[in-house]
């Protein structure tokens, strides 16, 4: 009886393996195509003990979705970043491949920027301000998970700012993989104590060395970031998947502020460090 069964279920798989081959047409999926935005990739990051004076900003436009060639970098641009405080005005220099760099930038805590891009007639603006960073107190080793079904996870220590609302960026770089992965947390619970940031990857094997960096990041950046990681899949919803919204950064068109502009303009001071998987 049990083999009847068997040869039962399989015929029926031929029967539909032998269906899916059949349908060999071509379906043309139409994509809409809303024009090509300016994406602008401008993090500023100081690191503790350097000067932070060299700095790069990239500039791109946003192609189709099945473009062959994804990367159109923006040159021909005028960047600038001004410190408000002072009013020292620092020029980004184009490379002329999407890259916008300065060696004369001067980082001062809680002060803010205001970053202005010219580019084909249009003024782009974004003001932040440059968000202070604890020290890393350690980095520990745990398994996640239960059974077959685990993971390492890594969890990074610090001392929490207290008495203010404070935001972080944890920034983990495998050896392994060609992107980091991201994670953010606020002290909302933790004013003032010691507190984590904790990331756990199925590519944490032995012997696998991660970099890690731990930014401070304003309230607004903190939000920007959240949606981000939930909607890229980096951040495990369960069976309750988060509602696609859309993700808008803070450079604004100042001729055309109904302009749909991709990117954000954000200061931050980072503390870093690295573990090797055991």
């Amino acid at each position: 009886m049990k083999n009847i069964n068997l040869y039962s279920k399989l015929a029926a798989l031929l029967v539909i393996i032998g269906f899916f081959y059949s349908c060999t047409d071509v379906i043309d999926v139409n994509v809409p195509n809303g024009g090509a935005r300016l994406v602008v990739d401008a993090s500023i990051k100081w690191q503790k003990g350097t000067t932070g004076e060299t700095q790069t900003i990239n500039l791109r436009q946003s192609t189709p979705f099945f473009d062959s060639n994804p990367d159109a970098p923006v040159t021909g641009a005028s960047v600038t970043v001004t410190k408000e405080n002072d009013g020292s005005v620092f020029v980004f220099t184009d490379q002329n491949n999407g890259s916008y760099t300065t060696s004369d930038f001067v980082p001062e805590l809680n002060a803010s920027y205001t970053l202005e891009i010219l580019y084909n007639g249009n003024v782009y603006r974004a003001t932040e301000t440059l968000i202070p960073a604890p020290f890393i107190n350690r980095v520990e080793q745990t398994i996640e998970g239960s059974g077959e079904d685990t993971e390492i996870q890594l969890q990074v220590f610090f001392d929490d700012f207290a008495g203010i609302e404070n935001y972080y960026l944890g920034e983990f770089v495998p050896s392994n993989l060609p992107l980091p992965a991201l994670a953010v947390i606020s002290d909302e619970f933790t004013d003032g104590n010691e507190n984590f940031i904790e990331n756990d990857n199925d590519n944490y094997v032995a012997g696998v060395n991660v970099g890690i960096n731990v930014y401070g990041i304003s309230r607004r950046y903190y939000n920007y970031l959240y949606i981000l990681i939930q909607q890229s899949g980096s951040d495990e919803n369960g069976p309750f998947p988060t509602t696609p919204v859309q993700l808008k950064g803070n450079c604004i068109n100042v001729n055309n502020p109904n302009e749909e502009v991709l990117g954000y303009f954000r200061l931050g001071e980072f503390d870093t460090t690295s573990y090797t998987i055991n």
